[in-house]
């Protein structure tokens, strides 16, 4: 998104703009006041993005502004002094792909998958999301956050997942000015013909945006011929015990399939029909210290784990207009199953700042799957360190 950022200003800044007696201009916006084109061109090296307003019901906002008859033009400047803080309701809401919330709402049920694990095992759950639409539409996937959840590790990952893809939005626009505004949308995933009558399990939310996912299969672990094997924190289960964890207790589910992964599993039975890795949070008890083999990222060694990292980390915009710079360590561990948790970040130079960790954190958690370390023929969780640096550290 930034590098897209980058390269309209870079257009702004070399492209001149003639108004000729022929062409018609459209009414351009700057902080809630009309501007000349000729003002517009002055402005090019300090615009950030440009909104464009076409229909009667959007541009009419702008009418006591001037003539709106061929569009509005809402340019937001990097150098704006207006602060971020996202409204809630806004004179002109943001607009998804022409459409309102309603819109986005059915853009996200046709991308949201039910969580196969979760699946399999029956698990339904209600998560209430909160998001921003910033200035500029687009919603940061730093801006997502899970606010209700009995499956956050789950279920909320999925959300947080398919929110941070959002394509851009037109942003809203209160008193001429784009604003950035806030958004809560329940989501709840439901496996047809399933009975929970755990409370704890499932929090019903009536809300008339309100995302249902409804799945249809297992209404809860399988037993006989055709269950998996259950496998919880590295020990082998059953179905009774896997029903009666507690929402609270399951920290991640993931159902293996791959011929590889399952045949780490092979000794604990039949594994034709799947294994059902389930850690729960006391998983970190069990990290392996010294084991055979390391975990290994993309079939390749740590370097290649290495430059995923940096190839996806971004600078916080506002510590890099600051000129700050950190240099971190982060230890975090790869499970049994291959999947990243962080476990600790320590800055040994420069700035220590929540919005440098924050943006390891969800980079590192996002992280493909790794093939697992192994001791004695079985995966381990493993730890590992990590250095991580923004800018150049003095």
């Amino acid at each position: 998104m930034k590098r897209i950022l980058i390269i309209m200003v870079a257009l702004a800044t070399t492209l001149k703009v003639y108004a000729t007696p022929e062409l018609q201009q459209p009414l351009y916006v700057v902080d809630g006041k009309a501007i000349s084109i000729e003002h517009m061109q002055r402005l090019a090296s300090d615009i950030e993005s440009m909104t464009i307003f076409k229909s009667d019901e959007d541009v009419k906002r702008f009418a006591h502004l001037g003539d709106t008859s061929n569009g509005v033009v809402v340019l937001t400047l990097k150098s704006s002094t207006e602060e971020d803080l996202p409204f809630v309701f806004a004179e002109v809401m943001p607009q998804f792909m022409g459409g309102d919330l309603l819109a986005f709402r059915s853009w996200v049920m046709q991308n949201l998958r039910y969580p196969e694990g979760a699946l399999e095992m029956g698990l339904e759950d209600t998560v209430v999301v909160q998001f921003i639409v910033d200035r500029n539409g687009y919603i940061e996937q730093e801006s997502v956050n899970i606010i209700q959840s009995s499956y956050p590790d789950i279920f909320g990952t999925e959300v947080k997942r398919v929110i941070g893809t959002s394509p851009r939005w037109t942003p809203g626009v209160n008193n001429g000015r784009t604003v950035a505004v806030s958004f809560c949308l329940p989501i709840t995933f439901k496996v047809e013909g399933s009975a929970r009558e755990n409370g704890e399990d499932s929090l019903k939310v009536e809300h008339p945006n309100e995302i249902v996912i409804q799945a249809y299969g297992s209404s809860g672990a399988r037993q006989g011929d055709d269950a998996p094997i259950y496998v919880i924190d590295g020990v082998p289960s059953t179905a009774e015990v896997v029903k009666s964890l507690p929402a609270s207790a399951i920290k991640q589910v993931v159902l293996l399939k791959d011929t590889e992964m399952l045949s780490y599993y092979k000794d604990y039975g039949n594994i034709e029909n799947g294994v059902m890795i389930i850690h729960t949070n006391s998983l970190d008890a069990n990290v392996e210290n010294s084991p055979d083999t390391l975990p290994i990222f993309m079939d390749s060694g740590f370097e290649a784990f290495y430059k995923w990292l940096m190839q996806n980390l971004r600078y916080p915009v506002e510590l890099r207009q600051k000129n700050l710079s950190s240099h971190m360590v982060v230890e975090f561990i790869v499970n049994s199953v291959g999947y990243i948790e962080i476990v600790d970040i320590n800055t040994i130079k420069g700035t220590a700042d929540k919005q440098f960790e924050d943006e390891v954190r969800r980079v590192m958690l996002s992280a493909p799957q790794w093939k697992p370390g192994v001791k004695d023929g079985k995966p381990v969780a493993c730890r590992m360190t990590i250095p991580v640096v923004f800018g150049t550290v003095e």
